[in-house]
């Protein structure tokens, strides 16, 4: 029997539940889109343009613009720190605060504005998984990297990597189902969600990278 390791890759874990969280909120309210998923918007796209319909069209259009905005910005500031998580996490925290915001405070609630900063909040998140070296926007990646290891893998690294994606898989379904059962009482509540979860993925990620104090 595969022993379980005691401690997965917390960030890892903490960001794919945002992910989740974030991606019931974009479906549920912000257009019917996902925020993150950027294939799956692209096929809403397809079938948008085969069926000549801009209301199908345009959420999943403003999500992958939104998506491709995030990687792109945090890609050139921080394109000297290939491994940089911080920086791209705060990123994302500054415009999830702000999509709380939109939809707490601004009467009528912009559905696309609150879809713009959630996939480009996204979008950096993105950017800080390259950093982590992991997944946590897009996660048929993590299935396949959990059913592969769990089922074939030897090795503490290889069996590490495989429970840490099942880990980030459970925390993307509660991630969802926490923001679908918040949402029921107020349509902005859910979205506190991800902002704690990055905020604490943040604080994580940075005392990994501190330097340690030399003896």
């Amino acid at each position: 029997m595969t022993p379980v390791p005691r401690s997965p890759r917390v960030p890892d874990v903490l960001l794919a539940g945002a992910a989740g969280a974030v991606d019931l909120v974009a479906l549920l309210h912000v257009g019917g889109s996902f925020a993150s998923v950027v294939t799956g918007n692209l096929v809403l796209v397809g079938a948008g343009i085969a069926l000549l319909d801009l209301h199908r069209l345009l959420a999943p259009a403003v999500a992958v613009v939104g998506f491709a905005a995030g990687v792109a910005a945090c890609a050139l500031v921080w394109r000297r720190a290939a491994d940089a998580v911080t920086g791209p996490l705060a990123v994302e925290l500054v415009l999830l605060c702000s999509a709380f915001g939109v939809e707490a405070l601004v009467t009528g609630r912009p559905a696309l504005l609150t879809l713009v900063l959630l996939s480009t909040a996204m979008g950096a998140q993105s950017v800080a998984g390259l950093g982590l070296r992991a997944a946590t926007t897009y996660m048929t990646g993590a299935l396949t990297t959990a059913l592969h290891g769990l089922l074939t893998g030897t090795g503490d690294p290889v069996r590490r990597r495989a429970w840490t994606a099942a880990w980030q898989l459970a925390a993307l379904v509660t991630g969802a189902v926490t923001a679908a059962v918040l949402s029921a009482a107020v349509r902005w509540l859910p979205l506190v969600l991800p902002v704690v979860l990055v905020g604490v993925a943040i604080t994580v990620a940075a005392r990994r990278t501190a330097p340690r104090p030399r003896s």
